[in-house]
């Protein structure tokens, strides 16, 4: 009996097909290249990954950009709901987060440092022109208490990769932490109503 290819087999295929698509010439950089953009997806979704790929019109965008879309779009669409929200809440706030600090900065200042203007900034206060309601809601202050002002001072101006990371990390915990505790606070009135029962009998 033959055996069955491998994840990586069916994946190597995959890159040689998008490859041949393409005509981008055999070359051990671009090839490695395409694998990152694709190593997310499941085999599985190959076929329509393919079929969405050639039935979209991008015509100002090369073949690198055209797969890192398409590869984008169902990396999204298999997050679950908490991966999703913690995505949306990482990016808000490294966009706000690098916005301050660069409006900080061009600020000359003689009696306080950057970093002690921007610490000193009410992030609960924070809002778009005109509106009420405050941007970052309780479960960003959550995660900016957690990160702490200064961590956010240095790495959101120093690398992107890095802050994205830790940021998504404590977004999830925080996300798990709050739904755990709104399941808790909707199973109470049933544990107590069970529990009255239990000692009635």
């Amino acid at each position: 009996m033959q055996n069955r290819p491998t994840e990586d087999q069916i994946r190597t295929q995959f890159v040689t097909s998008l490859m041949n698509y393409f005509k981008i010439e055999e070359d051990v950089f671009l090839r490695s290249h395409i694998d990152e953009l694709i190593r997310p997806i499941s085999p599985s979704r190959y076929s329509s990954f393919l079929n969405r790929l050639s039935s979209r019109d991008m015509p100002y965008k090369t073949a690198f950009e055209k797969i890192a879309l398409i590869a984008s779009e169902f990396e999204d669409e298999a997050l679950s709901p908490i991966d999703q929200e913690a995505q949306e809440r990482t990016q808000k706030l490294y966009t706000l987060m690098y916005d301050l600090h660069r409006d900080i900065s061009l600020i000359r200042d003689g009696d306080k440092s950057a970093l002690e203007r921007f610490e000193a900034i009410r992030f609960t206060s924070i809002k778009r022109s005109g509106e009420e309601k405050p941007l970052l809601d309780e479960t960003d202050i959550n995660v900016v208490k957690t990160l702490t002002k200064r961590w956010i001072y240095d790495y959101v101006s120093l690398d992107r990769s890095l802050f994205d990371a830790r940021v998504l990390h404590e977004y999830r915990n925080e996300i798990l932490r709050r739904e755990r505790e709104k399941n808790e606070t909707l199973a109470a009135p049933l544990k107590a109503k069970l529990i009255s029962s239990a000692k009635r009998s």
